[in-house]
């Protein structure tokens, strides 16, 4: 399937602000854009290395022991079914990346099958980009453990109770 190339420039930027040591790829198609990447990063001395599962190897990531940096998705949910997309983010997210980004074309309505806002919403994923390609509109998702959800300010000792009324009164 061919992607926006603005996708790749995306992702790029992403793995440069989070600076993985271990990159764990799901998708069907060559990841070589990530080559520039793991050549900076071998500039500064740093190994980075890069796990790349295809959608027929899908059920492989059961095996994985290990916890990657990031993890990357594209060109792998349209070639589950629906349910079995949904287990796979959930794996990411819960076993085998504290942070990911995930592409794919997106659906308006209609089709149930394919992959919606509203779906993509219900995983905590935050929108990162759009983009057209043709008739296809594709969106850019990430999801990080540490973004997912901001402490309150109302949410300190603070506001446990009443400052001014401290040591006035006994019960």
């Amino acid at each position: 399937m061919n992607y926006p190339t603005d996708v790749f420039f995306d992702i790029e930027t992403l793995l440069n602000i989070a600076q993985p040591r271990s990159i764990l790829v799901l998708s069907d198609s060559d990841c070589g854009f990530l080559e520039q990447f793991i050549e900076q990063k071998a500039l500064i001395n740093q190994q980075c290395q890069v796990t790349q599962v295809s959608s027929k190897e899908a059920a492989s990531l059961d095996k994985l022991e290990q916890r990657f940096d990031v993890g990357i998705v594209f060109d792998f949910l349209e070639h589950l079914s629906k349910p079995q997309g949904a287990q796979t983010l959930s794996k990411l997210r819960d076993l085998l990346t504290a942070q990911y980004c995930i592409c794919l074309p997106l659906v308006k309505s209609g089709d149930e099958s394919r992959w919606q806002l509203t779906d993509l919403f219900g995983f905590a994923l935050d929108r990162v980009a759009s983009y057209q390609q043709g008739a296809l509109e594709y969106g850019l998702f990430k999801y990080n453990i540490n973004d997912y959800k901001k402490t309150p300010e109302w949410l300190n000792s603070d506001n446990w109770a009443n400052p001014n009324m401290w040591g006035k009164y006994w019960w």
